[in-house]
């Protein structure tokens, strides 16, 4: 670290966001890059609600270092492999921009109370999807499953390297395409490789129904592979981690917290494997005074929803969050079927 000019940034105000573009729901995120602003890559990567650190370790920071100084020995002759680490022009040029966010200077005045004024890094994503949302246009699949982690793909990569895969699930399209246990991916369309986020950054801007080619060091020898991404990829995808998804809650789900059923539940309950069946874990208010929309509509706690709209297949909460904002955005109030002590009940959700 000693041979790199540390600089934190704190708030979102002023963000330069087509440099800063990078997972927002983040707790820890890290950009390597030259004096001229060419991004060598970028680590921080989260899977996990109640440990934000799962998935990151000093071992990998300390790598993904390393291999960002090669970079820069490299340079400027491997300026060219660099220049899709800079993602395009954004929607808007600054946080502050965003309709959401007016309300907010891009500069702070320290006279005054500093956390009524800073934008964090959360609401940029909140703010990327209200402009859909107001507009009850569908959620593009790139805004609602943002830098998507590999694991949709069928590829697990442990935390302690850069990018080395700890497993590969048997029957997965990364297992169709060849990769193996203990693969490390050196380049991922044409991009070097530093950090798991690198592989998130190359997923999240590259469309479905194409195949990204791919260099892997396979014990020591260096092995060229493809990497598919068939139509849908992105919806494997689960959000429910995300401090972003709080507030898809109370739009899509009227502030409910839903819990898939295991088979074994399923099962006693005699509900089948590929229907719905999720529980109401918790239900928020908007406020301290201020009932949720699922609250208005009499919803429980430990409520089954066995009905969604038109949906009663096997849908897990990010599914529902996903059905409501990208098939049914102009919908004012959806019927929801529930199962209470046994008995069966309807009722109407708004979703005003």
């Amino acid at each position: 670290m000693e041979q790199f000019v540390r600089v934190r940034v704190v708030q979102g105000n002023g963000m330069d966001l087509s440099l800063f573009q990078f997972d927002y729901d983040l707790t820890f995120s890290v950009f390597f890059m030259n004096a001229d602003k060419t991004i060598y890559g970028r680590f921080g990567t989260r899977t996990d609600l109640e440990n934000a650190t799962k998935d990151i370790s000093i071992e990998g920071f300390k790598q993904a270092l390393e291999a960002a100084l090669a970079l820069h020995k490299g340079y400027p002759e491997n300026k060219a492999s660099l220049a899709a680490k800079t993602g395009p022009e954004p929607v808007k040029k600054t946080p502050e921009a965003f309709p959401a966010l007016l309300r907010y200077a891009s500069t702070l005045n320290f006279n005054e109370r500093i956390n009524q004024q800073c934008i964090h890094c959360h609401q940029i994503s909140e703010a990327q999807r209200e402009i859909h949302w107001y507009d009850r246009k569908p959620i593009p699949d790139e805004v609602l499953y943002p830098f998507p982690m590999p694991d949709v793909l069928g590829l697990s990569f442990s935390p302690k390297h850069r990018a080395k895969i700890s497993k590969v699930v048997s029957g997965s399209s990364a297992e169709k395409d060849g990769f193996r246990r203990a693969d490390e991916i050196l380049t991922l369309a044409g991009q070097p490789i530093i950090s798991i986020a690198d592989v998130q950054w190359v997923l999240h801007r590259s469309p479905e129904n194409t195949a990204l080619p791919v260099t892997v060091d396979r014990h020591g020898e260096e092995v060229n592979l493809m990497l598919t991404l068939n139509p849908g990829w992105r919806k494997g995808s689960n959000i429910s981690w995300r401090t972003t998804t709080g507030e898809l809650r109370f739009v899509a789900l009227g502030g409910m917290v839903l819990e898939d059923l295991s088979d074994a539940e399923r099962q006693r309950r005699g509900i089948g494997n590929k229907e719905m069946a999720l529980r109401v874990d918790n239900i928020w208010r908007r406020g301290r005074n201020s009932e949720s929309n699922a609250q208005k509509a009499g919803i429980r706690r430990g409520d089954i929803i066995i009905g969604y709209g038109d949906r009663t297949d096997r849908l897990t909460e990010t599914g529902v969050i996903a059905y409501v904002l990208q098939e049914a955005p102009q919908a004012k109030t959806l019927p929801i079927k529930l199962l209470r002590n046994g008995e069966q009940v309807e009722i109407e959700l708004s979703l005003e």
